[in-house]
């Protein structure tokens, strides 16, 4: 019985850990490579309907300048909104950050992951 008890226990524990691990918390840094200022920025799970706080608050982020954000989580695609010099939003959807570090966001409403 106490055998028995034991492996179930471990079989707990072990599938704790690997939800765990799913779980995407880390840090990703954002870069402005568009040829205009930000001066709002928004990350959500693809799946939601709802956009996150505002990540620059008061800040603007110039061309060339970049903001590491920390993105927790257990979804694989992740979208980011910002928002130009004129008021303008420009989204990036469906941004799988999994194994990325680096995003560069660029003027034609692309992304480059590294």
């Amino acid at each position: 019985m106490l055998k028995k008890s034991l492996y179930s226990c471990i079989a707990v524990l072990s599938l704790s850990l690997m939800l765990a691990s799913a779980a995407l918390a880390k840090n990703v840094t954002v870069m402005n490579g568009t040829s205009f200022a930000l001066h709002g920025m928004a990350l959500s799970p693809s799946e939601s309907n709802n956009w996150g706080d505002d990540l620059l608050g008061s800040d603007i982020l110039k061309p060339g300048e970049g903001l590491t954000i920390n993105i927790t989580g257990d979804a694989n695609n992740w979208d980011l909104a910002v928002v130009d010099d004129d008021g303008a939003q420009l989204e990036f959807k469906n941004l799988d950050l999994r194994n990325v570090n680096k995003i560069t966001l660029l003027s034609d409403g692309t992304a480059n992951l590294e």
